[in-house]
């Protein structure tokens, strides 16, 4: 059957490639820069200072026509290639992407691109969800299958479990390499609706590999971003049998003027729910300020004031400062 269906799927493919007139290749280069400053007060009484590069990042964009697309992305800091992927365009509503990339998960990881993100870091429970899950950088081998119809958005990903495993085979190998590891993935699956404009609510459930890491998670989140406010909430569950980690953020932003945001976040993470007292309470404020008000992304620096609670007792408090240009 396994067989059957992946003849299929070449012939299938190889009609619809070659059905299309000869496409004209374009490729387009870019980068991003994240540099930052921090200072920290930890609870031992220690004061903490450091400046650094947070994210040197170039990226490689390729097309052939509307139905095949290439995404190449280095990270220079880590010296690793964090995205390799050709995603193919059978029509708006069906795409299927191969290679080393993010797929279904927590909506705050790694599907918030860096870039993106709302504050300086990702929500303390989408960094464990990461580092828990797929891998911290939220990256793995595979193939996803997604689309949209009408409202409704949904991804279906199997990867290999294991963002560090890249799993190749042949006739010619004796796949020594396969049976040693095992022949397990990783299943995730995420859908959303958008009932309105502004609105979007969505969730996710994914099963690890039970070879690599084996555990089962599920996501929920809820995001409205009219034109000044921005209101964003998610809950994220991850079990490790028997241990059941639990997490959850709500952020709020308003953009007071073209150029300026106001930002906040309140968030908590219980690494296991059997044990009392044991939470991690992170509460975030600061503003952004956009250099091109009709191209915030593209040069902006994000001020932010953070008070880490730790139960019973520990008080960390950061100032953080970080810069950003994307080319």
């Amino acid at each position: 059957m396994k067989k059957l269906l992946v003849l299929l799927f070449v012939f299938g493919l190889a009609t619809f490639l070659f059905a299309q007139d000869a496409p004209e290749l374009k490729v387009r280069l870019g980068g991003s820069v994240q540099s930052m400053v921090s200072y920290a007060s930890v609870d031992s009484g220690d004061a903490l200072m450091g400046v650094g590069l947070r994210r040197v990042r170039l990226r490689a964009y390729a097309s052939f026509g509307k139905s095949l697309k290439g995404f190449i992305q280095y990270s220079a800091k880590s010296n690793k290639v964090l995205d390799a992927r050709i995603t193919y365009i059978f029509s708006p509503q069906f795409n299927v992407r191969i290679g080393r990339f993010i797929g279904a998960g927590m909506k705050a990881g790694g599907l918030t691109s860096h870039t993106s993100i709302d504050i300086v870091e990702r929500p303390v429970s989408a960094q464990k969800w990461g580092a828990m899950t797929i891998g911290a950088d939220y990256r793995d081998y595979g193939i996803a299958f997604f689309g949209k119809k009408s409202m409704f958005k949904y991804n279906l990903t199997l990867q290999n479990g294991n963002g560090a495993k890249n799993i190749t085979s042949s006739h010619k190998s004796n796949n020594d390499a396969l049976n040693a590891t095992g022949s397990g993935m990783t299943v995730s699956g995420m859908a959303s609706v958008t009932p309105m404009k502004a609105l979007e609510v969505g969730g996710y459930y994914g099963v690890g590999n039970k070879n690599y890491n084996d555990y089962t998670s599920y996501s929920a989140y809820l995001y409205y971003q009219p034109e000044k406010f921005r209101i964003k909430a998610e809950l994220v569950s991850i079990t490790k049998d028997p241990v059941t980690s639990l997490g959850y953020y709500v952020f709020g932003a308003y953009r007071m003027t073209d150029n300026l945001e106001l930002l906040g976040r309140y968030e908590q993470w219980d690494q296991n729910t059997d044990i009392d007292n044991n939470e991690e309470t992170d509460i975030t404020v600061g503003a952004t300020y956009s250099m091109f008000p009709n191209k915030w992304k593209a040069s902006k620096i994000t001020v932010a004031y953070v008070l880490q609670q730790e139960d019973p007792s520990i008080d960390n408090n950061v100032l953080y400062a970080m810069f950003q240009l994307i080319f």
